[in-house]
């Protein structure tokens, strides 16, 4: 079959979560035989061009549909690429094959794949491939910021947004049994957990030199994530009392934008310790962030937001290092919230308790066992419930 995946993100150089979950199922898809062209729009002016995706149009055309786009603009895209006929042809020139499916990952260009498959002369199946509850997630984020009245009115946007996604498509793949419980809720479509996963990958010299650059050599623990506010909220819910589960020699390594969003971070700069204790590696290239996960003593998980599930904790859990995360971390992971080396716990106190007590304890060894309870998280094999979707939405079983 032909494949069309829609994002607001480039997948060839993946960076965040969204972007590695998207290429590894665009991966899946040719690996199971099919062709597939991965498009769509930049969601920010951050983002590198990549063949395939249309350049990020800026603020201005997203006035005529909301009058403050700030942390909206991922909503005003979906509007900006349905409604505006200069901008919908601009995004279907984009498509060279004769497509049979699109993926439509995350609610912001569904009407886009909406009206394109109107516009041919062909029956196209849509997936809508959920990474959260976004309204949820959206009014989190929007209330560190906006007024009530406009928290409101944007989650009321996206949770439209969303809701004609998992009832217009033909089937849903959701991160966990949590999203998927909503789903269900709200639409009698195929909905299928498909949960984030993690890459087997295999240290180099020239990653632990890297990473040692970085760390100066220090006991560390760390913690791996984007520059998504709820990463950045999650670090100040926990350690906002200060940094005092370390002793003088160890060190907290932030590494890719969460650590300079935290740095910027009106909040985090009130931190006792913060300056002392973190060290921020800001992006780094594959190789070193093997490296950090290679030298680590201890990954954390301070995530207090947010629906869906974290890549982050199912490379925590592949790289066999002793874990400290929250309930919301361990999202989807729940079955290994008692295994070996992990400590849950929500409450900012337990969780540096958690981090010191780690800290002092020799390096995690997991057994054979508890290794290969652990293939689960493989992105080859979280990730196949996608060929029974695409079953099914052809009408072949």
């Amino acid at each position: 079959m032909n494949i069309i995946t829609l994002s607001t993100y480039p997948i060839a150089m993946p960076q965040h979560g969204g972007q590695h979950r998207l290429f590894n199922i665009v991966e899946f898809y040719r690996s199971a035989g099919h062709n597939v062209q991965a498009i769509g729009v930049l969601g920010s002016s951050q983002y590198s061009e990549e063949p395939g995706f249309v350049n990020y149009p800026g603020e201005k055309p997203f006035l005529q549909f909301i009058e403050n786009p700030f942390l909206m603009e991922d909503w005003a895209i979906g509007e900006l690429f349905y409604k505006n006929n200069k901008y919908f042809e601009e995004l279907a020139s984009c498509i060279s094959m004769d497509v049979d499916v699109i993926h439509v990952e995350q609610p912001w260009l569904f009407r886009f794949a909406q009206r394109y498959v109107s516009s041919v002369n062909k029956k196209i199946k849509i997936v809508y491939g959920s990474q959260n509850i976004e309204h949820q997630l959206k009014r989190k984020i929007l209330s560190n910021y906006l007024s009530r009245e406009e928290v409101v009115n944007g989650e009321n946007l996206v949770l439209n947004c969303e809701l004609n996604a998992i009832k217009s498509a033909d089937g849903v793949y959701c991160v966990s049994q949590h999203d998927a419980d909503w789903v269900r809720e709200n639409t009698s479509v195929t909905c299928l957990i498909v949960a984030n996963g993690v890459q087997d990958r295999i240290g180099t010299i020239e990653g632990i030199k890297k990473a040692n650059n970085f760390s100066g050599n220090h006991k560390f623990g760390l913690y791996c994530a984007s520059a998504h506010l709820p990463n950045v909220v999650g670090f100040v819910d926990m350690f906002s009392a200060g940094i005092g589960c370390l002793s003088p020699d160890e060190r907290i390594l932030l590494a890719g934008g969460v650590g300079p969003s935290l740095q910027g971070y009106e909040k985090a700069k009130s931190i006792a310790g913060f300056n002392k204790f973190v060290v921020a590696s800001g992006m780094v290239d594959e190789e070193c962030l093997q490296g950090f996960i290679e030298t680590a003593h201890a990954i954390i998980l301070p995530i207090t937001q947010g629906s869906g599930t974290n890549l982050k904790t199912a490379e925590a859990l592949w790289s066999g290092k002793h874990i400290v995360a929250t309930s919301t971390a361990m999202r989807g992971f729940e079955n290994f919230s008692s295994s070996c080396g992990v400590h849950v716990t929500d409450n900012p106190s337990d969780f540096q308790h958690s981090i010191r007590r780690v800290m002092s304890e020799p390096p995690l060894i997991l057994s054979k066992e508890s290794r290969a309870e652990r293939e689960v998280v493989l992105w080859e094999n979280t990730l196949l419930p996608l060929k029974k979707m695409l079953f099914e939405v052809q009408g072949i079983l």
